[in-house]
């Protein structure tokens, strides 16, 4: 009796420990510690322990970390990393395709655009397709926020970025510049402060109007155009499909779900705190300059023939192209 007694205890101690342990991953995101993006992405992470009762935990690791951007999805694919929340666009090395799922330059009218397309438009059943082809799993998106074009002088038109000395990422962005007859440079984030400090360049796409003004870009370069005239890229949250499968169907649909929390405060608070960097900017003598409605339609146009021209070169996409078409048809914007 007391054998069996013993053995239904150690039966529902093992259980006990089993429902309680915790499933711990590794993430990388593509942004720095201390910038806006990592730190929204971290409070998220960090907190997730207890919204799951201790199911899971995730650990993330900033800006290369354990891999360069370019090779995260390499690394989730291989399971050197869990999983990352980066964009893309940093992919375009493996499939230019890549470079605009990341960042459809000025197809969105605003960043809600963004959460529509994936949650409603299609968006998040076309991507996760592509990227379970590349042994990942899609499970949530996220933003950054618009960018704000920083410049040490007046840009208003399109025209007037003809000459022009700037910082911009690869792929579609750098496209787009030398579309409008700018001389981009592809310059690391961490040099953005000191060259247009030095003059080596007189602009920069870089980053929200909140975390320039936090850096002082703002104070170097007094004409940012804000709201800016293209628009965010998507921030992806990839696993491992393998890691995935391991887990039950419950906890599959906890984790979409919770990083839909994710995606609206990566929403909402860029917003907010660019707003109130404004105030402050405009004290301090900084001129935001705002485009015209017919100029942002004029950066479609080229935009589009940029979509195009990736699209040709690439299946996937083609594929995610289709899918946004269809989305911006169907939302009266083309």
């Amino acid at each position: 009796m007391h054998r069996i007694i013993a053995i239904i205890a150690a039966t529902a101690l093992a259980t006990t420990t089993a429902a309680a342990a915790t499933t711990t991953f590794k993430f990388e995101s593509s942004d720095a510690a201390g910038s806006q993006v990592y730190e929204i992405q971290k409070e998220w992470t960090d907190r997730i322990e207890a919204a799951s009762n201790g199911r899971f935990k995730i650990d993330l690791l900033p800006l290369d970390a354990v891999v360069k951007s370019s090779d995260i999805l390499t690394g989730v694919r291989n399971n050197v990393i869990n999983g990352a929340m980066a964009t893309s666009a940093h992919y375009a090395g493996e499939d230019p395709g890549f470079g605009l799922i990341g960042d459809p330059i000025s197809a969105w009218s605003s960043d809600e655009d963004i959460l529509k397309f994936y949650y409603l438009g299609g968006g998040m059943q076309v991507v996760d397709e592509i990227m379970s082809g590349w042994g990942v799993k899609l499970i949530g998106i996220s933003l950054t926020g618009s960018e704000s074009f920083v410049s040490k002088k007046p840009i208003r038109t399109i025209e007037e970025f003809k000459g022009v000395k700037l910082r911009a990422p690869t792929g579609p962005v750098h496209k787009l510049f030398s579309a409008f007859g700018a001389a981009p440079v592809s310059l690391p984030s961490s040099e953005v402060y000191t060259s247009l400090d030095k003059g080596v360049i007189d602009a920069a796409d870089y980053s929200t109007f909140a975390s320039n003004q936090k850096q002082g870009v703002n104070d170097i370069a007094k004409f940012p155009i804000y709201p800016g005239f293209h628009s965010s890229p998507t921030v992806h949250i990839i696993m491992n499909l393998k890691e995935w499968e391991k887990i039950g169907k419950n906890d599959q649909v906890f984790l979409q779900s919770y990083f839909k929390g994710l995606a609206m405060d990566s929403l909402i608070r860029p917003h907010y705190e660019d707003r109130l960097a404004v105030a402050q900017a405009l004290k301090k003598g900084v001129q935001p300059v705002a485009w015209s409605d017919e100029e942002r339609a004029k950066v479609r146009q080229h935009a589009q023939k940029i979509w195009e021209e990736i699209a040709a070169k690439s299946e996937i996409g083609k594929k995610f192209l289709d899918t946004l078409m269809t989305f911006l048809k169907a939302q009266g914007q083309m």
